[in-house]
């Protein structure tokens, strides 16, 4: 249903209130259900929608917003490890996913009457550390992290009732299935993750479930052409060239974004000792970052 009436209907203005992402305003997104470890070795779950990638080149890392005070964010601060798991959409497991937000509760009464099943973390290196948490067994993807609390890398005040925590992502882990279907290409499929609107009216958390993903092909005639790739990318070094196949391999990207691309390929190439930069090693680098 769409409440969209009059092509020509007037904007109004929304006062600012206090988390007016979702009272001023309308905003979804998927959300991670944080798991962390208290100091009694319980894992317990938080569920975070506020919670975003933050570096994505070179530093992998992620910002959650959090209510100060809150067993995640008292556990983060102690221990500084926890675990970001994603599920698929299971409305079973909608209101338990409500129930284990509500602040105030103790990890054992939180997770007393949970319904998603906790296992070991898949990372070897990280079993036999008590402060490490447990994942959800229902889970398809799991980012297991760290907190950078380094003011030199990141630092927001935040407020008497916010924390701005930085993660440091160790390791991502997909289920089999959702590891191989990166590798499809134009067949893959996207996972069905449960959208939530967020906390409104006071009493009420907002869930939706998404349609079938589509996608859709990169623009035609809009990126460099492969003959001004090449222009700029064999002046950028002169240890390294590229051949006329490797630039047609990267005609599309956009123009602003050219010379950087051409500058990390570069660097890849060096570090590998390679001097000419073909469409076989244009492929090889292609692949690592898909």
């Amino acid at each position: 249903m769409s409440f969209w009436k009059k092509k020509t209907e007037k904007w109004v203005e929304s006062p600012l209130h206090n988390n007016w992402y979702q009272s001023s305003s309308y905003f979804l997104s998927s959300f991670a259900l944080i798991t962390s470890v208290d100091e009694e070795g319980v894992t317990s779950i938080g569920p975070y929608q506020l919670s975003f990638p933050f570096g994505v080149i070179e530093r992998r890392e992620w910002i959650v917003i959090s209510r100060r005070g809150s067993n995640t964010s008292k556990n983060l601060l102690r221990n500084k490890k926890c675990a970001l798991n994603f599920v698929e959409y299971d409305k079973k497991h909608i209101p338990n996913i409500v129930d284990l937000g509500y602040p105030g509760q103790a990890p054992e009464e939180k997770m007393k009457d949970c319904t998603f099943e906790l296992e070991d973390t898949p990372t070897k290196s990280f079993v036999n550390d008590p402060e490490r948490p447990k994942v959800i067994k229902e889970a398809f993807q799991v980012f297991e992290c760290e907190l950078n609390d380094n003011p030199d890398d990141f630092h927001y005040a935040g407020t008497e009732f916010t924390e701005y925590l930085l993660l440091k992502i160790n390791h991502v882990h997909l289920r089999e299935r959702w590891r191989n279907n990166l590798d499809k290409g134009n067949d893959m499929e996207i996972p069905n993750m449960p959208i939530s609107f967020g906390f409104r009216n006071a009493n009420q958390f907002w869930f939706a479930k998404h349609k079938k993903a589509f996608w859709l092909p990169t623009p035609e005639n809009k990126g460099a052409k492969h003959d001004a790739v090449m222009y700029i990318a064999n002046r950028l070094d002169e240890e390294v060239t590229f051949t006329e196949n490797a630039c047609k391999q990267l005609t599309g990207i956009p123009k602003v974004f050219v010379k950087t691309a051409l500058k990390g390929i570069i660097k890849e190439a060096k570090s590998q000792g390679i001097t000419t930069i073909d469409k076989a090693f244009i492929e090889e680098v292609n692949s690592k970052r898909q």
